[in-house]
């Protein structure tokens, strides 16, 4: 079965919007890895295309995408500049557990207009407070936190309806909190991700968002709620993670394509051109069908998620789907690189730049290959591993 749009004029216009942000960003590639960023301009265009508000409840004005679009976005977007595709995702997605709050909460947040980051891993530290209560930590790996407003931090809590404590989602605003550029990686080096402190922060109850409810519902739990918004019958985390597939796949076609390039340009030095050689062309061929394989594979997840409809779902096999996608991709990336040699390794060559992002979309916490195949073959087997997607 073939995904397939659902508005094909809205497709096509936002698969515009996708590319100028792609090319203005690869125009910038070199100085966004120095930088460790993206440039102030790429964060404009962002906003001047109303990404981030792509995937929002239709109450809110904005048009409601489909999977396919939504994907095929982020996918555009990594075919250009891997780090611009991460932030394209994230600046769409994080809205999405916005969404989750109650309404006058989701409502500032949406009508103010910011962007969003989040960092949930639970590593923070909640006290009790009159009226509420304290939250301190710090938070690693905060993507695009230079350009937002808003953010969701993780950590553990205790509620009197629960036996045990349970990972929460703080929502929090960045001018109350420290942001320190620590940034420093092999990949993605655009994406910003630095470091966030969270100094004895007060927040209101209402701003703890309880991840087991999520679970339980996989759609907002709220009556008033639109029926139509995209996450509203699609299991919640599945549908939050599909972008490191989409960015990946992206990211590995452009890489065979300038394979594919380079490869024709090259003489040995016996004078066979590269592209007459029984290596490069098998390098090619095998390449290419691993790229259709992953693509056949993203679709096959697209459509889990438009089939599993807010009742049970198989977590572990969309995160098996996931990182088997990605690490096909990266592969496609790592053997671009062996094959053309040396003077693709040089810094700012197009193969070495989207390799080292592929890697390092691929250390993900949500990506690792080894978990996600695990954890699928132990589901397999009726052993219960809690994997959500």
């Amino acid at each position: 079965m073939v995904t397939v749009v659902e508005n094909k004029d809205l497709y096509e216009e936002i698969m515009q919007k996708a590319k100028r942000i792609g090319e203005a960003a690869e125009l910038e590639a070199i100085e966004a890895d120095h930088n460790s960023t993206i440039s102030p301009r790429i964060a404009d265009i962002i906003r001047e295309e109303e990404i981030h508000r792509l995937i929002l409840p239709k109450e809110f004005g904005y048009p409601q995408l489909d999977w396919r679009t939504f994907v095929d976005l982020v996918s555009t977007v990594g075919y250009h500049n891997l780090s611009a595709a991460w932030l394209t995702y994230f600046f769409s997605a994080h809205n999405a557990w916005v969404c989750y709050y109650p309404k006058h909460i989701r409502d500032e947040v949406i009508n103010q207009g910011g962007f969003v980051a989040d960092v949930f891993a639970p590593i923070g530290k909640v006290e009790k407070a009159e009226g509420g209560y304290l939250v301190s930590g710090k938070y690693n790996f905060v993507s695009g936190i230079n350009y937002c407003d808003w953010v969701g931090v993780g950590a553990m809590m205790k509620f009197d309806d629960s036996e045990k404590p349970e990972r929460v989602g703080i929502l929090l605003k960045v001018s109350d909190l420290e942001v320190v550029k620590t940034w420093d990686s092999l990949g993605l080096r655009g994406s910003g991700s630095n470091t966030l402190i969270v100094d004895n922060i007060f927040i209101k109850p209402d701003a703890i968002l309880r991840f087991s409810k999520i679970i339980e519902n996989s759609h907002p739990p709220y009556e008033d709620f639109d029926q139509d918004y995209l996450y509203y019958n699609t299991p919640f985390y599945p549908g939050f993670y599909v972008g490191f597939a989409a960015m990946a796949v992206g990211g590995a076609e452009r890489v065979l394509d300038e394979f594919e390039k380079h490869t024709a340009g090259r003489v040995r030095f016996s004078g066979v051109n590269e592209k007459e050689s029984p290596t490069s062309q098998r390098v090619l061929s095998e390449l290419k069908l691993e790229l259709l394989s992953a693509k056949t594979l993203l679709n096959e997840y697209i459509n889990m998620m438009q089939t599993d409809k807010g009742g049970s779902y198989e977590g572990a096999k969309y995160k098996a789907i996931r990182a088997k996608v990605i690490d096909k991709c990266t592969q496609i990336g790592v053997k671009s690189l062996l094959t053309l040699g040396g003077h693709a390794l040089l810094k700012g060559h197009p193969v070495e730049l989207f390799s080292r992002d592929l890697i390092a979309i691929a250390t993900h916490i949500t990506s690792l290959y080894e978990d996600g195949i695990l954890g699928y073959g132990r589901h397999l087997f009726g052993v219960n591993t809690n994997i959500q997607g």
